[in-house]
Formats: C-alpha cells, sequence, structure tokens
C-alpha cells in the first residue's frame, strides 16, 4: 500500500490531473462548494473516493431508474459543462436531490462505514457536477493508486514516473528502464488495483456490485493502459498556472519499407481547432520531395457539439501507400481524448478511412482495439483488442475477414497473461510479440517471454526462454527478432535471435538502457533508443562490421550527441534509413527550438533531415 507521503502526493496530483493544459486561465470557477476561490471548472475534490472512481451508487441501478444506457450517459457528458441531472430532467428526475435518494436507498451494501447522507451528498455531486461525472464514470485508469505506487511497481518515485509519462515512455517502458518486466508491473498494478477496490468496499464507499464492475473494466484496460506511450495527463503547473506554454509537436514515426515515406503524430494545442478538428492527426511525409499531407480526416459534428476525434500511433505498408493507426473521441471542451479506442485503415490512394474493428456493444467491457501493426505488402493487419474480458491480438486480412490470434486469460483470477506489443514480417506471416503472465499473489512468478509464431498455423517458431524478455523488433523478412532482456538484478540488455536457428547475438548497448529496438532484412543493422543518465539517444548496430554509431548525432563536424531526447526509431528495409523523434535543436538547421519533431537519419549518406510539418495538421485538416 502507499504510504502517508505518496498519498498526499496523489492527493496533490488529483487538484491537477483533471485540469486540462488547453482549459487553464479561459475556464470559469469551479461548482464544487469545496473548491478555492481561483479554481477553475475543471478542479476536482481531493477525495478518495472521487480519484478511486468509487461511485456512492450503483451504475446499473442509475440506467434502469432513467431508463438509459452508458453511450447515452457518454454523449451527455463528453461535454463535461453538461451533468447528468440535464439528462435525468429528460428522463422524469427534474429534483437531482430526489434522484440522488433514489440512486443510493438502492444501493446493495449501504450502512457499511460511510453514512447514507454523506453517500447521498457524494451522489448529488456526481449529478450536478459533469466533470467530476466524467471522471468517475468513464476515466477508470485515470486514477493514482498506481503511479503512487511507482517505488514498487516501475523503480522510480511518483514523480519521476509523472515525469517520464510526460517525455512519453509507456509504463512498461519507465518500468523496463529500472529493472522490472511487463509481467511483473503487469502483477503489480493488478495488486494495487485489487487493494483500492477492497479498500471501498470494506469502507462502505462502493457497493461490492459496482467495485465488480470497476475492477473488472479496470483490468480488462490495463494491458492497453500499460503499453501506452501517448500522455493523456495533466501538464505542470504550479499555482494552477502553467510552467510551460503548450507547443504543437509531432512524434512516433512509422518508416516505410522503402524509406521514402514516413507517418507519424502531429500534436494540435490551439484550443479551437483541437475541439473541432482532435487533439492528434497522423501525417505523412514523403521524404525525398518534401512534402507533407494529412492521413487521418476529421469527422463531421453533431448535433451536440464539437465532435473532435484524435488519430495517433500510425503503422505504414511498405510502399507508403497504407497507413493504420488508433482513433479516439474527445472532450468537446478541451479535446482530451476518453472515448472508446478503435483501429482505423487508410488507403492513401482513396484517402477513405476503414474502421476495422467491430465493437459487442452489447459487452459492458472495455471495447477498445489498439497498436495496430501493418504487414509492409498491406495484406495483413494485426492489432489488438479487448473483448469478453480478454486481451487478444486479431488480425484482419485484405478481404476484411478478422480472427484471433493470440488470446490471454480472462481478466479476474489469481493468474494473468495477456499479450503486448504485435509486430509483423513484411509477408504477414509471421507474428512477434511479448506474452506476459504470471500470479498476482506471488510477485516471483512473473514472466516475459518474446515469441515468434507462425500467422497460419499458430506454431510457435521461436521464444526466448528466460523469462524476462520485452520489446520484439521483427526484420521484415521475417527472420530475425530483435528484443530487450532484462536478467534478474541485472539491467535490461538487447538480443538479436535468428528465428530459423534458434541462435543469439547480445548488441552493445555501451553500458546504456536499451528501448524500441528496430531490425532491418536480414538482421543487417538494429536501431535502438539508448537511455542513460537522463539522456536518450538513437544508436545504429551494424551486422557486418559489429559496430555502433550515433544516429542522433549533432550537424556539423563534431560528431557530438544532440542536445535533446530521442526516442522511437524505426529503421527502412535496408537498414539505410533511420527515422525517429527528438526534442535538439541542432539535427538540422531547419529546427532550432526544442518542441518535438520527426528527423530521418540516412545513415550512408551521413545526413539527417527535419521532416515534419505539424503546420499541416492545421492547414488541410478543417
Amino acid at each position: 500500500m502507499p504510504n502517508r507521503e505518496r498519498l498526499m502526493g496523489a492527493l496533490v496530483a488529483a487538484l491537477l490531473a483533471c485540469t486540462p493544459s488547453s482549459a487553464l486561465g479561459a475556464a470559469p470557477h469551479s461548482p464544487d462548494n469545496l473548491a478555492p476561490p481561483d479554481a477553475p471548472a475543471h478542479w476536482l475534490p481531493p477525495e478518495p473516493w472521487i480519484y478511486n472512481h468509487w461511485l456512492p451508487f450503483d451504475e446499473q441501478r442509475l440506467y434502469r431508474v432513467l431508463h438509459i444506457t452508458r453511450v447515452q450517459l457518454w454523449t451527455q457528458l463528453r461535454d463535461d459543462r453538461r451533468s447528468l441531472a440535464g439528462l435525468a430532467a429528460r428522463h422524469g428526475f427534474p429534483n437531482p436531490r430526489v434522484l440522488a435518494r433514489r440512486l443510493v436507498t438502492g444501493r446493495s451494501g449501504l450502512g457499511r462505514g460511510v453514512a447514507r447522507a454523506e453517500l447521498e451528498r457524494r451522489a448529488a455531486r456526481v449529478i450536478t457536477q459533469g466533470h467530476l461525472a466524467q471522471h468517475v464514470f468513464f476515466h477508470s485508469l485515470h486514477q493514482f493508486a498506481i503511479p503512487s505506487a511507482a517505488p514498487e511497481i516501475f523503480g522510480v518515485s511518483d514523480a519521476a514516473f509523472r515525469e517520464l509519462r510526460r517525455r512519453e515512455l509507456s509504463p512498461l517502458a519507465v518500468g523496463r528502464l529500472h529493472g522490472r518486466t511487463p509481467g511483473f508491473v503487469q502483477g503489480q498494478s493488478i495488486a494495487v488495483l485489487r487493494e483500492r477496490i477492497a479498500a471501498g468496499v470494506g469502507g462502505g464507499d462502493v457497493s461490492a456490485t459496482q467495485a465488480h464492475i470497476l475492477l473488472r473494466r479496470q483490468l480488462t484496460q490495463l494491458p492497453r493502459w500499460l503499453d501506452q506511450a501517448r500522455y493523456n495527463g495533466p501538464p505542470v503547473t504550479h499555482r494552477g498556472a502553467l510552467v510551460q506554454k503548450p507547443r504543437d509537436y509531432a512524434s512516433n514515426p512509422a518508416i516505410s519499407r522503402d524509406g521514402r515515406v514516413v507517418a507519424y503524430e502531429a500534436y494540435r494545442q490551439k484550443l479551437p481547432l483541437a475541439v473541432k478538428l482532435g487533439e492528434i492527426a497522423v501525417l505523412r511525409a514523403d521524404v525525398d520531395a518534401g512534402t507533407t499531407s494529412l492521413v487521418s480526416r476529421v469527422r463531421k459534428g453533431d448535433r451536440n457539439g464539437p465532435n473532435p476525434y484524435s488519430a495517433y500511433n500510425p503503422t505504414i505498408s511498405g510502399d507508403g501507400g497504407l497507413v493504420a493507426y488508433e482513433a479516439s473521441a474527445g472532450n468537446q471542451n478541451f479535446a482530451k481524448r476518453y472515448g472508446r479506442i478503435g483501429t482505423m485503415l487508410c488507403d492513401l490512394s482513396e484517402h477513405d478511412p476503414t474502421k476495422v474493428d467491430r465493437p459487442d456493444r452489447s459487452s459492458g467491457d472495455s471495447q477498445s482495439t489498439y497498436n495496430p501493426a501493418l504487414a509492409a505488402d498491406g495484406g495483413l493487419l494485426a492489432f489488438q483488442a479487448v473483448a469478453g474480458g480478454h486481451t487478444m491480438v486479431m488480425a484482419r486480412d485484405a478481404g476484411g475477414a478478422t480472427r484471433p490470434l493470440v488470446r490471454g486469460l480472462r481478466a479476474g483470477g489469481d493468474r494473468y497473461a495477456d499479450p503486448y506489443e504485435p509486430v509483423l514480417s513484411a509477408d504477414g506471416s509471421r507474428l512477434a510479440y511479448t506474452q506476459s503472465g504470471g500470479r498476482v499473489s506471488d510477485a516471483r512468478s512473473a514472466r516475459s517471454t518474446v515469441l515468434v509464431r507462425d500467422v497460419r498455423s499458430g506454431r510457435l517458431l521461436s521464444a526466448d526462454r528466460g523469462g524476462a524478455s520485452a520489446n520484439p523488433g521483427l526484420s521484415p523478412d521475417g527472420r530475425f527478432v530483435v528484443y530487450t532482456s532484462t536478467p534478474r538484478g541485472g539491467p535490461a540488455g538487447l538480443v538479436l535471435r535468428d528465428v530459423a536457428s534458434g541462435r543469439t547475438a547480445r548488441i552493445p548497448t555501451g553500458g546504456a538502457l536499451p528501448l524500441d529496438p528496430v531490425v532491418a532484412d536480414g538482421g543487417a543493422v538494429v536501431a535502438f533508443a539508448a537511455v542513460r543518465e537522463g539522456r536518450s539517444e538513437i544508436r545504429a548496430w551494424t551486422a557486418a562490421t559489429g559496430t555502433v554509431q550515433l544516429v542522433s548525432r549533432a550537424a556539423g563536424a563534431s560528431g557530438a550527441v544532440a542536445d535533446g531526447w530521442s526516442e522511437g526509431p524505426s529503421i527502412s528495409g535496408d537498414g539505410r534509413r533511420v527515422a525517429f523523434a527528438s526534442s535538439a535543436t541542432d539535427l538540422d538547421a531547419a529546427k532550432r527550438d526544442d518542441t518535438r519533431a520527426i528527423f530521418v537519419r540516412d545513415i550512408a549518406a551521413q545526413s539527417t533531415k527535419l521532416i515534419s510539418d505539424v503546420g499541416v495538421a492545421y492547414a488541410v485538416g478543417g
């Protein structure tokens, strides 16, 4: 359990976490009577029942009493200037206090620990405050239990964890940098979530019925949350003001096998356009021509206001003609993502995005799909999905047929096992991924294994048996898999395995911790992010010479390490070009500020080129 100091840190964080950067300074005062005089509309009280999502009544009872669905509730609260009270009034309950009393009276487990009058007050606040209701109902993993336990789970303080997340390292990557495998991180996170649920039920803050719904929702979303690099939390603030003004930036490149085209994310920070278009767009840059175009189209608004959709996490075909990405609806006030995540496939010759997943709307679990991985020939798209309490890797062929490739255990028991980080060979015949698992009751049982399977037969072709490997990259020809390996009690290293022979080679990292390795055809070149002493740089190992060279190097004759944080390498099939994101100011004379941007390094020509143009996200996004 978190200690008192970390709990207080979580309380402070609760004040800030739901204050969106785009809305600071312009928002009206918070409607909560506990709010300080200068609190913005999105301020949330630092109360355990709020940041633990302990709804004071049973959610299903609300739907029955008002004769509404969860989708209708989401639509109402998507603009958090609206409240549940407005929806209730249209369904026969004009008085919020009457509805609060009705909901609490029918709650299971009433009367333990928390007085009925207090539960009614909490219910009334949920009904009358839009942002509070949005948080409690729909931000199931926007909680502070896991970050507050960061020293035990990730090996860093909660403050350091949040800082690394703002740099867009996933929770799994943060743990990996500090000797924690995905299996360990997942098992410990499950234990923390369960402890919070038990505390809520034991104290009478939440009923056993509602607690079961919340925990199942959290556990089915947990693999996605742990593996998500995109940061959707609060910026750094001081006394309610931003420490740094938000700026547009680019991130997460994916280069085509032929090295000519890069897809990437462009973040929009101007509030009116972000609300209209979405917070993030997917762009496509032609490296040689120097042109950029928008991939993700804006969806039309609806009668309830704007319809911001963010698009991110792109994957690209070998010739750059197809791009798949994640898409998620955003808040109508400040565009932050919180809707269901779906997977889209865009044929650039037609520019007509297609939704590739079909969620089961009858299920109360998470319906998200995420982490798309496109085969270079465009014939197969793998993606992760949550359905029926399982995390799965799914495959969609060119004809639109979808089938499961790998299925995790159903969430809820002592044993857990889930697939992570899928990647396909160029022809879609081979799938590499991380299998994470263990027992929640025994941290020593945690395992993380990189596997390679034949997609058609499901036959296992390769497995790292050490129980501490993750973060795979698969060569386009499917012959080599590269991954990080974390021996017990030691730092992570980098391993290259020949899938056919099983032979492995350790790639030198110079004492740095490797992240996100990628490998060219035939294992000829391996690129990776190397993190050491608070810096991250991109390096490339060449098999023919056995040497490692710096990719994110400053322009000019010095060859020094660039002056910013560099991450997210993506490599062409021949290993000549490496795309990456960096905040450096000295990689290319075309960029001198420290916003994050996308660069391509031509290893043969020894040149680095800025290729991102986030302005396109605005110019053609309307």
